[in-house]
């Protein structure tokens, strides 16, 4: 008569097994949080673009850019915030699809003018990881800068004069940028919108 003989994993045989599987979600985790990351990043300097386009659009026919304290919305504010800029239907909700635009997750989006007759260079920046509380307590925070006013010492919000601004992306980690990172983790501007991922907040 035949022994039947059952066979089975040992001890051994399952702790590798469970330590390949850990590993493999550790790196499926890792890389799945830099894909989220990426697609983020590039939807918040999609979004920066898209307003300096429309900013572009609107001084082709003005021949200046909105002053920081043009904007009048009932309910916004009385500085040009980007969200300001976009409701108030003789700045850019003329030159934009307001439908159309997307500011990627919850970030916080600034507006800052300056240059010849304080009107003629212009900065719309966003921060990249999260609104600005968030962005400025992570080790990896950037905010992105997108226009024309890159290297201009007298950009301002309304208030206060900030410049310049030398590279489009500033990070907190990269030490030949502590003047720019210093500007925008000083203060909030007047000229500031945050957007919570699907709208304006």
């Amino acid at each position: 008569m035949n022994k039947r003989v059952y066979g089975a994993f040992t001890l051994i045989e399952m702790l590798v097994v469970m330590g390949i599987l850990i590993i493999l979600m550790v790196v499926g985790i890792a890389a799945g949080s830099f894909a989220l990351n990426r697609a983020s990043d590039v939807a918040h300097r999609n979004a920066a673009d898209q307003l300096y386009e429309g900013l572009q659009a609107y001084y082709v026919d003005h021949r200046s850019y909105p002053k920081p304290t043009e904007c009048k919305i009932e309910g916004v504010g009385t500085h040009c915030s980007p969200e300001a800029l976009m409701k108030d239907p003789e700045m850019l909700g003329e030159y934009m699809d307001l439908g159309a635009f997307s500011g990627g997750s919850g970030a916080t989006f600034m507006y800052l003018v300056g240059g010849p007759n304080a009107d003629q260079a212009v900065l719309v920046c966003v921060t990249m990881r999260g609104d600005w509380e968030t962005n400025l307590g992570r080790d990896d925070s950037a905010v992105y800068c997108a226009g024309n006013g890159f290297d201009q010492s007298n950009m301002s919000d309304g208030d206060r004069t900030i410049g310049p601004i030398t590279s489009p992306l500033i990070e907190m980690t990269n030490p030949d940028q502590a003047t720019e990172w210093a500007f925008f983790s000083g203060a909030r501007f007047l000229t500031t919108s945050d957007w919570d991922g699907q709208a304006w907040k």
